[in-house]
């Protein structure tokens, strides 16, 4: 409301002039009379006014500090934009490791990116700028990521070194360390540097005792757990044979070798192989 009582007093003619940049068409006595009044009237208005006339000179200035004032709060909260959250962070919030590609990334993101491709494995980890090549060095996330997921990522690197025919893990699930094949002389019973446990480096599955890797090689995918090996070696002890069609082990008690297992294959107990008429005979018994 107090404004515009104050504007009832303001010449047409001196807004015109302000706001066409010309000179005033008034003189200067009373152009000294009306800024004495204006001012009467502003002190007198509780609510504070910018004055309706002043210098063009004055005006520029004014402008220039306030452009001044603005240009220097920004940059000071400069906001920059994530491509991965696709949220705008200020300048602290954006990750500094990326020197050579000079993309930018808020620090939190880049941390669960860079945690993410380390459970999968990936040592050479990427900019997440799809169309970015660039890798991110290790040493720029030392002081971001916490001190085991740093060190998963170093052997991660360690292991893409690794030639693929010369790596091997340890076959206990609960081991599962990285091991590496030096190509020297074969062996068989080894022992793992981290869990102390017997596996056979030549099958690289756990110690099959009692059983040889040619015998260990048959075995069905399913029949190779402990339980089945420490089976197989009592088969092997107790001279038991298998039946060539349903792998089901069979004890001969008494009688002749000729068997007829209860899937009904009918096989020689001496060799294994399929029962004929002419094959009585042709086996020794077994001692």
């Amino acid at each position: 409301m107090a404004s515009s009582n104050i504007d009832l007093f303001v010449d047409e003619a001196y807004l015109s002039a302000l706001i066409d940049d010309e000179p005033l068409p008034i003189s200067d006595e009373k152009y000294a009379h009306e800024l004495h009044l204006q001012e009467a009237l502003i002190s007198s208005s509780s609510i504070p006014q910018k004055p309706l006339f002043q210098s063009p000179k004055t005006e520029d200035k004014n402008q220039s500090n306030h452009v001044k004032r603005e240009i220097g709060e920004s940059s000071q909260t400069q906001l920059i934009f994530c491509g991965i959250c696709m949220d705008y962070k200020q300048n602290p919030e954006i990750f500094k490791g990326l020197i050579n590609c000079k993309h930018s990334f808020c620090t939190d993101c880049i941390i669960k990116y860079v945690v993410s491709k380390i459970k999968e494995n990936i040592g050479l980890v990427e900019c997440p700028d799809p169309k970015c090549k660039l890798a991110i060095e290790p040493e720029n996330c030392s002081g971001i990521l916490p001190k085991e997921v740093f060190e998963r990522w170093e052997n991660a690197l360690f292991e893409a070194m690794i030639p693929g025919y010369q790596k091997f893990y340890c076959p206990y699930k609960d081991c599962s360390v990285l091991m590496v094949d030096d190509g020297g002389v074969e062996v068989r019973s080894s022992e793992c540097q981290s869990c102390r446990r017997l596996f056979c480096a030549r099958c690289q599955v756990q110690w099959h005792d009692g059983v040889t890797c040619e015998e260990f090689q048959m075995l069905g995918k399913d029949e190779r757990e402990k339980e089945d090996i420490m089976v197989m070696k009592l088969a092997k002890d107790e001279k038991w044979r298998r039946c060539p069609n349903c792998r089901i082990h069979v004890e001969k008690t008494e009688g002749c070798h000729h068997m007829s297992c209860r899937c009904r294959y009918e096989f020689c107990y001496v060799c294994g192989d399929k029962w004929s008429s002419s094959h009585q005979g042709l086996c020794l018994p077994q001692t």
